[in-house]
């Protein structure tokens, strides 16, 4: 679809999919704004009927004028199915926003009054939503709530003499008989039975978004299950007072009448729901009742009041006696539970003060007396791993760690003390560190966790856990590291809900535990390569260990081996149930990023991982990273902002938010954030290599140099400046300078077993010959890299190359088989398979098929895989099918491009490209200004250069 116009809509990108259609960005041609296109499934247009209701139940739907609710602007039909014309709107879901925290109160109350009062406006006029819920509401950028997907609601047809707004109305359904449309979690009783719907099932399903907002969980959600058809018809939720103290108790009504079970005692009108909440925010604004009207019944150690047990399929409300014996026989339960197990999880907590929502929190090593070395790192790694599942906390990286040890003149290996832990818990600004240790009592082992604060050295929270066996203990070090995220602030459901066992949420060996660390930890002081046989190991020890995998995959990644790096991804994503949540998306976005290459997918999947992990810096980096890939640098750069407010030490996200500003060519942002992350005493390769790239652009050979010089001799950064400087001498037509270079870097990578990366810098070398005339060189070139290296990126930049050395039909071969390798890669189809097809179009002269060909390519031209070639390619097929005019058009592009082409010869010869489009136009005067601007830049090329010399052949021609 992307790059389609149906219509007079132009699909730019692809915004979500789901169960009831899929939703795309477009412009509308005619009248130039952004809207947002959504296509049904295909059962919606089963018959003519259905679709004759469709377009009667849109239409009605349209003519929706509110504030709160997003416009539908047109319907229409492509290959037989539907879509909806609606709004563009940029924001971020309710759930989103939600993530798993209660909103404040004013938010709450705000939000609520305006979805409600869409609400009421839309039964007003004969239509329910049935599909509220958190996702089907966006809050926008100005802070404004929009009900989505009023395309799908239904008309109620009068009955019985009802008007619009009498709550007798029925639905005329435009599914069939007996379809359950909506989402679980959010459906009214009589939706799940399949009965007669009016306005009172949005009452309902409303009540379930009020809940939400107010305590950050569904009302009706399992630990482990979420929401069921059960427990909304027969379960009451927990009072939403023992989840959020500061719920006032007119509010906690309110969404106690929302979700009455029978509709007869629910709020018979939205309009009703709008008056309550908006006394009580009158009454609050005021001061006439107080926002903190409830105390609470915790316990005197200061944790929140838990959800109450479900004892026999009852739940057993506070302040109600349990059955005489019930501890007992909860405890002998849990007794047998643990035997089997082997372990005895006996734990105690007490705290003093509580963290916050983001709070950093560094882990210290294990004090281990028991005289047994497997625990030694083990239990460290192992315990950072069970505190990664929580939304709450953020535990310091190892690799953040082993660069303040550093700084504090420490080697990375210093064992990390209470005295050395709290240093780094300064110096990183982290809020706490967790101190652990590890004893025997007689035959049983004592795992002991206990939160420090930095600044006091106050103790925050303490838990201790009993194992008897040896293997019984990293589930005994789950056990406390729950029981101590409790105590230390995070809400008892979030922990109910993100507490995978570390036997099931990574391996239950600890000697695969053992070796992985020791993989982590040459990793941290000696690079990836060194980490890889450890990691290996681990996998040997426990074929299962799907962090392992992951691991192995991302070594893989960073050192340039992408193939390899696929296939440990692929292993892990068909182990993606044995984790936790948190590193299930970690698997996914591998999997669909790096594997299946379908970026698309890849932004969904992080999208999801931060609605329920807002606070990930991880996730925030990687999906500016897949936007980068794309192209949206604006959209990058936002989420890279977001990472470092979350993570203000990030040197990846620093690396990437100078290179995003950079493409959108915001230079000064990207120089300041440059001088941030020396603030904040941040270093590394990519800081340097973007630093190089942006002194490169605004003519700054002293910072050029300072950059260069800093990554010579750096592994993992030598290679990639010197391919950068490479470029920057043949931009100004030094090749032979340009070649030496791309030596030493195919040299250094090679010296680092980096043969993906060498074969890389080898093939750009190539491209260079080949856009400058030396064909023959290219083409051995090119083949020369594939022996280096027989990779997916390797062949697919090896293809381009060979097309545009002449070797079409080779070119055109690879490009197929890449094609059929990839059927879901993103960037292989939108990007390079249509830049090589139509390379090899070129060469045969079919300058016009060539423009066709490019035409997918025109959403993904910008992206930062390559620069700009699409834009160039079509220039040139402009060019060659005697469109002078567009081939300007498009050079020119390319040329006002400079943060996105950044230093490639590309640049240099768009120049070229623009000279001979004039010439052809018959602008003599502009022709000869474009010639000169490009002999400018090549004054001192080198003499034999083809491209030059037919330059210069050109331009005499032109001054006769």
């Amino acid at each position: 679809m992307i790059g389609r116009t149906i219509a007079h809509y132009r699909i730019l990108e692809k915004l979500g999919s789901g169960g009831m259609g899929v939703v795309y960005k477009a412009e509308d041609t005619r009248l130039h704004r952004f809207v947002a296109l959504k296509f049904q499934p295909q059962e919606f247009a089963k018959t003519p009927q259905a679709m004759a209701r469709f377009q009667r139940e849109a239409q009605a739907a349209s003519a929706l004028n509110h504030p709160n609710i997003c416009t539908i602007y047109d319907i229409g039909e492509h290959e037989g199915r539907a879509f909806i014309v609606m709004e563009y709107l940029d924001g971020v879901t309710l759930r989103y926003k939600i993530g798993g925290r209660p909103l404040d109160l004013e938010e709450t109350l705000r939000y609520a009054i305006e979805i409600v009062d869409a609400l009421d406006a839309a039964h007003a006029t004969g239509i329910i939503h049935r599909d509220i819920k958190t996702a089907n509401v966006l809050i926008t950028k100005r802070g404004q709530a929009k009900v989505l997907d009023f395309g799908l609601a239904k008309l109620m047809a009068d009955v019985q003499g009802g008007g619009p707004n009498d709550p007798t109305m029925a639905v005329n359904e435009l599914t069939t008989a007996g379809d359950t449309l909506g989402t679980v979690a959010y459906m009214s009783p009589e939706q799940i039975e399949g009965k007669p719907l009016d306005g009172r099932t949005d009452v309902f399903s409303f009540g379930i978004v009020l809940y939400e907002m107010a305590t950050g969980r569904s009302p009706f959600e399992k630990q482990t299950k979420g929401a069921t058809f059960g427990a909304i018809l027969h379960e009451q939720p927990i009072p939403p007072g023992t989840l959020n103290a500061g719920i006032p108790t007119r509010l906690e009504e309110t969404i106690e009448k929302t979700l009455e079970k029978n509709k007869e005692l629910r709020y018979q009108h939205a309009s009703e729901i709008r008056a309550d909440l908006q006394r009580l925010k009158r009454d609050l604004e005021s001061g006439r009742v107080s926002s903190q009207n409830r105390t609470s019944e915790g316990s005197d150690s200061g944790i929140a009041v838990p959800r109450p047990v479900s004892d026999g399929g009852s739940i057993l409300q506070p302040g109600k006696m349990r059955p005489p014996g019930w501890w007992k026989v909860i405890v002998a339960s849990l007794v047998l539970v643990a035997l089997a197990v082997g372990t005895l999880a006996l734990w105690r907590i007490r705290t003093k003060s509580k963290l916050a929502a983001k709070d950093m929190i560094v882990v210290a090593d294990f004090s281990n007396t028991t005289g047994e070395s497997i625990f030694d790192d083990t239990l460290r790694q192992a315990l950072a791993a069970q505190l990664s599942q929580s939304p709450f906390l953020n535990v310091l990286p190892d690799r953040r760690v082993a660069a303040i040890l550093k700084q504090m003149q420490r080697t990375p290996l210093e064992h990390l003390t209470q005295t050395t832990a709290r240093e780094v818990c300064l110096r990183s600004g982290s809020q706490a560190m967790l101190v652990g240790s590890i004893s025997n009592a007689g035959d049983r082992y004592v795992v002991k966790l206990r939160a420090v604060g930095c600044q006091t050295e106050q103790t925050l929270a303490t838990a201790q856990s009993e194992a008897q066996t040896r293997e019984g203990v990293l589930f005994a070090l789950g056990d406390a590291g729950g029981k101590l995220r409790a105590g230390l602030g995070e809400s008892l459901a979030s922990v109910a809900r993100y507490n995978k066992p570390l036997s099931d949420a990574s391996t239950s060996s600890l000697a695969a535990w053992q070796v992985f660390t020791e993989g982590l930890i040459a990793a941290r002081t000696k690079g990836d390569a060194d980490a890889i046989p450890s990691v290996k190991h681990a996998i040997e020890l426990d074929p299962n260990f799907a962090r392992a995998y992951t691991t192995l995959g991302a070594f893989y990644e960073n050192l340039g081996e992408l193939d390899q790096a696929r296939e440990q991804y692929s292993k892990a994503f068909e182990l993606r149930e044995r984790v936790s949540d948190v590193e299930r998306f970690v698997i996914e976005v591998n999997y669909y990023g790096t594997v299946t290459g379908d970026q698309e997918k890849a932004v969904q999947t992080y999208q999801h991982w931060l609605e329920e992990y807002p606070n990930n810096s991880l996730a925030h980096v990687n999906l500016s990273m897949t936007y980068a890939v794309l192209g949206r640098f604006e959209k990058a750069a936002a989420e890279t902002r977001e990472a470092l407010r979350i993570k203000p030490d990030d040197v990846i996200a620093y690396g990437n938010l100078i290179s995003e500003y950079t493409a959108i060519e915001r230079y000064d942002e990207a120089r300041a954030v440059y001088e941030e992350a020396q603030s904040h005493k941040v270093d590394g390769p990519y800081l340097h290599q973007y630093m190089y790239l942006l002194a490169f652009l605004q003519g700054d050979e002293a910072a050029m140099q300072e950059h260069s010089t800093w990554a010579m001799g750096k592994p993992g950064a030598e290679d990639a400046m010197l391919s950068a400087m490479s470029d920057s001498e043949a931009y100004a037509g030094h090749l032979a300078k340009a070649t030496e270079l791309s030596k030493r870097a195919i040299q250094s990578a090679r010296q680092n077993d980096e043969q993906e990366t060498a074969a890389i810098w080898q093939l750009n070398a190539a491209w260079r010959e080949a856009e400058f005339g030396n064909a023959a060189t290219a083409i051995g070139m090119a083949r020369e890299a594939t022996n280096l290296s027989n990779s997916r990126n390797v062949r697919m930049w090896a293809a381009f190359v060979l097309a545009r050395g002449g070797e079409a039909d080779q070119a055109l071969a690879m490009a197929d088989v890449l094609s059929r390798e990839a059927p879901e890669d993103t960037i292989l189809l939108g990007y390079w398979v249509p830049s090589i097809r139509a390379a090899a179009q070129l060469d045969h002269g079919q300058g016009a098929q060539a423009i066709e060909t490019l035409r997918p390519a025109l959403v993904y031209e910008l992206s930062q895989t390559a620069p700009f070639l699409p834009a160039y390619l079509r220039a040139q097929a402009y060019l060659q099918a005697k469109e002078s005019q567009l081939a300007s058009g498009e050079f020119q592009k390319v040329i006002d491009h400079r943060g996105v082409v950044l230093n490639n010869p590309v640049a240099a010869l768009a120049r070229l490209g623009l000279a001979r489009a004039k010439s052809a136009l018959g602008d003599t005067v502009g022709a000869r200004e474009a010639y000169q601007d490009f002999f400018a830049l090549w004054k001192n090329a080198d003499a034999n250069i083809p491209v030059l010399k037919q330059a210069h052949s050109e331009y005499a021609k032109l001054r006769k």
